[in-house]
């Protein structure tokens, strides 16, 4: 689950975003938060799961079982 990792509810929603193809913009117009935020968000995915792109950052999550591939 995605508490070992101490991603909070918001963030795995923007992993799941960002695994579905979406953009921060496209990510801030879903979520209804700035992009600047979005941002925020992924830096800190990014940090938590140790990963330095958003590819690996959405590898990783699937691999432990944070997002599951529909």
């Amino acid at each position: 689950m995605y508490d070992t990792f101490h991603l909070t509810e918001r963030e795995v929603e923007v992993l799941k975003l960002c695994m579905n193809g979406f953009s921060n913009p496209e990510i801030a117009e879903e979520l209804m938060i700035s992009p600047h935020t979005v941002k925020a968000h992924m830096c800190s995915i990014l940090e938590k799961l140790d990963c330095p792109s958003r590819v690996r950052a959405v590898v990783k999550a699937i691999k432990h079982g944070i997002v599951d591939v529909e």
